[in-house]
């Protein structure tokens, strides 16, 4: 079953033990998306958990582990233990260590998009190009678009 299901059920169950009602949400989540993600009709965004977590009353990360740990078939202690091992992981990694340097004035940095060209690409269409070929001829010698035979000319270019 998808987490989605497991999560659902899991804000659903809390939602009616609170006694709260759909509308109960009006003015923080709209009532019918309420009724979506409760019947995994759509799947819920964090922004969207955090907001549900708070009429709630409760830590997102609450819902997410307890419709995880259901969801796997195991206690929830066990579930915690995992992610236990696996933050310790992430700080072996260095991620917690390095985490602080994503972040400008508290705002996340944007970083460039796309996958980068491998080297060895970059190397053989300069190449072609340092011997007289058009865009279009290198691209069709390398097997590569030819919209990324412009952007490394682009690139060298600056």
């Amino acid at each position: 079953m998808p987490l989605r299901e497991s999560l659902a059920a899991v804000i659903r169950l809390l939602r009616i033990s609170l006694g709260l009602s759909k509308d109960d949400f009006q003015g923080v989540v709209d009532p019918k998306h309420v009724f979506n993600l409760e019947n995994a009709r759509s799947g819920v965004t964090l922004d969207t958990l955090e907001l549900l977590a708070s009429v709630l009353k409760i830590d997102p990360l609450t819902l997410l582990t307890v419709a995880a740990s259901l969801n796997r078939g195991i206690s929830h202690e066990d579930l915690l233990q995992q992610l236990r091992e696996q933050g310790e992981q992430l700080t072996r990694l260095g991620v917690n260590e390095k985490w602080s340097g994503e972040f400008r004035d508290g705002v996340l940095r944007s970083v460039e998009a796309g996958r980068r060209t491998p080297p060895k690409k970059v190397e053989a269409v300069l190449a072609c190009l340092a011997r007289g070929m058009t865009q279009k001829a290198t691209a069709e010698e390398l097997g590569i678009s030819r919209a990324t035979v412009s952007r490394i000319c682009q690139r060298q270019s600056k």
